[in-house]
């Protein structure tokens, strides 16, 4: 639950910092893609969160790698994340950022469950259909499940 709280906060104030409209959209890309990288690069993830490695280096890293690529806004948070020995709650900072953007943009993440694949039409007008039940701007989140015996399943929220 602690983790939870300390990335709430940094998320919440990495999207506090954000200060123009169209940056709103170049930082959560931004964030997305770094994710994935660390993510997917277990040397590179065991080296940015390791204790036994110098803040220093670990800087000097993430400029050469992303200076230039990223954003001053992005590269001074994960400069933040470095400092206050954070960059290991990246992940759930950017689970986090993602739910308070989509709040933003008034958005809202439904799990649609079917018996078999319903194709693009049809899930269009599921979605317009939702977005207008639910007032929000629907992500849909679709899954083919061979236990739906007919029809659609949804979940929004919990």
């Amino acid at each position: 639950m602690a983790d939870r709280v300390v990335s709430a906060r940094y998320a919440e104030a990495l999207i506090g910092a954000i200060e123009e409209p169209g940056q709103l959209d170049t930082v959560t890309e931004e964030i997305l893609a770094v994710d994935a990288i660390v993510r997917d690069n277990e040397q590179l993830k065991a080296f940015l969160e390791g204790p036994n490695v110098p803040t220093e280096d670990k800087h000097a890293l993430v400029n050469k790698v992303f200076t230039g690529r990223l954003s001053q806004l992005t590269l001074d948070f994960l400069s933040m994340l470095l400092d206050k020995h954070r960059i290991d709650h990246l992940a759930q900072i950017v689970k986090e950022f993602t739910r308070l953007v989509e709040a933003r943009r008034n958005q809202i993440r439904v799990k649609v469950f079917t018996a078999v694949d319903l194709g693009a039409d049809v899930m269009e007008r599921l979605k317009r259909a939702l977005d207008t039940s639910l007032g929000k701007d629907c992500i849909l989140e679709t899954k083919v499940d061979s236990r739906v015996i007919g029809g659609v399943v949804t979940v929004v929220e919990d």
